[in-house]
């Protein structure tokens, strides 16, 4: 075994990322659970489009916390 030394890292996320983050979190698994949904009661055949009404919401919830984030770190 190698004695290694490791230096703490100076890396540190921008101040307030950390609601974004987990308010990111949280709004896409809102999004997958109400696309599941939504691909169940309305998809019935499949044919992928269950799968895409997930990724709907997944995209719709990560593109409005990208919007939130951004003009909540311009202020």
């Amino acid at each position: 075994m190698s004695d290694q030394s490791t230096s703490p890292s100076n890396w540190k996320l921008p101040d307030g990322i950390e609601e974004h983050i987990e308010r990111g979190l949280i709004s896409t698994t809102i999004g997958a659970a109400v696309g599941g949904a939504v691909g169940l009661i309305f998809f019935r055949s499949g044919k992928g489009m269950r799968a895409a009404s997930i990724a709907t919401g997944v995209g719709v919830a990560l593109g409005s916390t990208v919007q939130r984030a951004r003009y909540e770190m311009k202020k």
